[in-house]
């Protein structure tokens, strides 16, 4: 069976149609094809690894608002531990963090985040934001709101999968 999508350009002054028509067998193959185009683009690079580096602590302790143990934080971030300890060490350097023994467990390393550094995030956040706005130039705010849906879908798949293996 073929299905054919159409995507509508949002506020672009023509309307805009993309029609695929894409065996249901292909799916699969043709949504890697995309995600690898979206994901390769050196701009998406660079902001992804930033998510899981520098600014993904930054932005975690943000929202957090109390310290954090550099376990929790290379668990919610998904990296190994030496990498975790390298961002770590680059943010102290820069004095966006601080690293502080625990006071009942010294074996855990409570992680905080100082003015600069959620100066920092903030900075770093409003940046991430204008590169994006353009992204609402082409798509609406609802057709935005479905794709988000659609992506957490996707993020439950992911998780499903990764406690299964």
């Amino acid at each position: 069976m073929k299905r054919g999508v159409s995507l509508q350009m949002g506020s672009m002054s023509n309307e805009h149609n993309i029609e695929t028509d894409i065996k249901d067998e292909y799916l699969g193959e043709e949504m890697y094809n995309l995600f690898v185009q979206v994901l390769n683009r050196p701009e998406n690079r660079s902001f992804f690894d930033s998510i899981r580096g520098e600014y993904g602590v930054l932005w975690y302790l943000v929202t957090q608002d109390r310290p954090v143990s550099a376990g929790e934080l290379k668990d919610k971030l998904h990296v190994v531990p030496g990498r975790m300890t390298d961002i770590l060490t680059a943010l102290e350097k820069k004095g966006f963090i601080v690293r502080r023994k625990d006071e009942t467990d010294r074996r855990v390393v409570r992680v905080c985040l100082t003015k600069d550094g959620a100066q920092e995030a903030m900075a770093k956040r409003k940046a991430i934001h204008e590169e994006y706005q353009g992204l609402f130039d082409i798509i609406s705010p609802k057709e935005a709101k479905e794709l988000i849906r659609l992506l957490k879908i996707l993020l439950t798949y992911n998780r499903k999968i990764d406690s299964e293996n």
